[in-house]
């Protein structure tokens, strides 16, 4: 499924006035491809995950999510924060939206089997969330968006509360089940080495609102385990370059 951003504005009202988050953003995300976005604390990167899966509306501008859809739902979201239902053990959260999406049971079961292994989880399904560590607790939340049966996978700091190795080893994973599945990802991350690694064009957001400062692309095969290959290594050094723009850009506007 191919996402188009075309010259989108964001603002919310506050008692002092509009506060503008996003301005003439676009950005055209191909169908199939792990897009990354970077920038700035504060630069909108949630807020345009939130308005590709409808939960916001654009104040200005379209987007649009083009091509045959695959599956029963548009979107999946995975938080930075796990949000798990505390009252569901852990299998029945990670089998969420195949439970709603009306999937038989002996399918949903394996497909949610298969997802918490993938995850790590593998053995705890029977468990509460608030029996986990929250590192677990965010594996879990990456579980049930994987599973979720959606055409494009929208991903916020999904890794943010892992251990380095456990990061390194899911960050692989999910690439892995992104080649096998084919589903347009967009992931959002503070990591660069992590964003050059995953996906196959990064775009770096501005410190203020308006356009995107660059997007660039990543030129290297997969899967991809380190930073070796030369491609990468331009890409990263790419995109630092970019982010001192985006906070000399900041401050600009500070």
């Amino acid at each position: 499924m191919r996402v188009v951003i075309d010259n989108v504005s964001f603002s919310y009202p506050t008692p002092e006035g509009s506060v503008v988050v996003l301005r003439s953003f676009a950005v055209d995300i191909a169908a199939g491809s792990m897009h990354a976005v970077v920038g700035p604390s504060g630069c909108g990167k949630t807020t345009l995950l939130r308005l590709i899966a409808g939960v916001e509306r654009p104040t200005v501008g379209t987007i649009q999510l083009l091509g045959t859809p695959r599956f029963g739902h548009r979107t999946a979201m995975v938080f930075e924060s796990p949000r798990l239902i505390p009252w569901w053990t852990v299998e029945r959260n990670i089998g969420i939206g195949l439970e709603f999406g009306g999937r038989p049971k002996a399918i949903r079961d394996r497909v949610r089997d298969l997802y918490s292994s993938h995850v790590g989880l593998g053995g705890l399904g029977k468990r509460w969330p608030d029996q986990l560590s929250l590192g677990q607790q965010t594996r879990a939340g990456l579980g049930r968006g994987l599973a979720h049966e959606a055409d494009v996978l929208l991903l916020d700091e999904p890794f943010a509360h892992l251990d380095a190795i456990s990061r390194r080893r899911l960050s692989a994973e999910t690439e892995r089940m992104w080649m096998a599945d084919g589903r347009t990802a967009v992931i959002v991350t503070h990591d660069v080495e992590e964003a050059v690694l995953l996906s196959d064009r990064v775009t770096v957001m501005r410190g203020g609102p308006g356009p995107a400062l660059e997007t660039i692309e990543v030129d290297a095969g997969r899967p991809r385990r380190d930073l070796e290959h030369p491609g990468l290594r331009s890409a990263v050094g790419r995109v630092w370059d970019a982010l001192e723009r985006a906070a000399r850009d900041e401050g600009s506007h500070g």
